[in-house]
C-alpha cells in the first residue's frame, strides 16, 4: 500500500509538466545523484536523474533542458521499455529510439524529451533516465 501510494505521489508530481534544467539542485520533480565527474571537469558536465512512471500506451510530459550552443546532451534510460523521442529547439523530432543519445546543440534554446510506454504491457512501465550536459 505505501509503494502504491509513493507511486501515485511521484506519478502526480510528473504530471505536473514542470520543465528540467541543468542544475546541481534537487527537488521533488529532478532528482540528482552524487556526480562522478572529476574537480577539473565539474564546471563543463552537470548530471541529474529522472524517474518516469509510465501506465501501458502514456506519453510521459516533454521535458525541457536547455542547452547553450555546442553542448552536448546524453541520454542514458533505463526500464522495461524505454521508448523515447528528442526535439530540438524548434520543437521539430531529431531522434526516436530505445537506445543511448548524444545530441549537440546547435544554437541556444530548448530540447524537449518525452518517454512512451508500449501498449503491449499490462503493468505500469518504471524509466530511469540519467541526463548529462557537458
Amino acid at each position: 500500500m505505501k509503494k502504491q501510494l509513493l507511486s501515485i505521489s511521484l506519478f502526480a508530481l510528473l504530471l505536473s509538466g514542470a520543465p528540467a534544467y541543468a542544475s546541481a539542485s534537487t527537488s521533488a520533480h529532478v532528482q540528482s545523484e552524487p556526480n562522478t565527474v572529476f574537480v577539473e571537469q565539474q564546471k563543463q558536465a552537470q548530471s541529474f536523474t529522472k524517474y518516469y512512471y509510465l501506465t501501458p500506451g502514456q506519453l510521459s510530459p516533454k521535458e525541457a533542458i536547455y542547452l547553450k550552443k555546442g553542448q552536448e546532451l546524453r541520454i542514458r534510460a533505463n526500464g522495461s521499455f524505454a521508448n523515447y523521442t528528442v526535439y530540438n529547439a524548434q520543437n521539430k523530432q531529431i531522434w526516436s529510439g530505445t537506445t543511448g543519445i548524444i545530441i549537440k546543440a546547435d544554437e541556444d534554446g530548448y530540447h524537449y524529451v518525452q518517454f512512451q510506454a508500449p501498449y503491449s504491457y499490462q503493468d505500469q512501465n518504471v524509466i530511469v533516465a540519467t541526463y548529462t550536459i557537458q
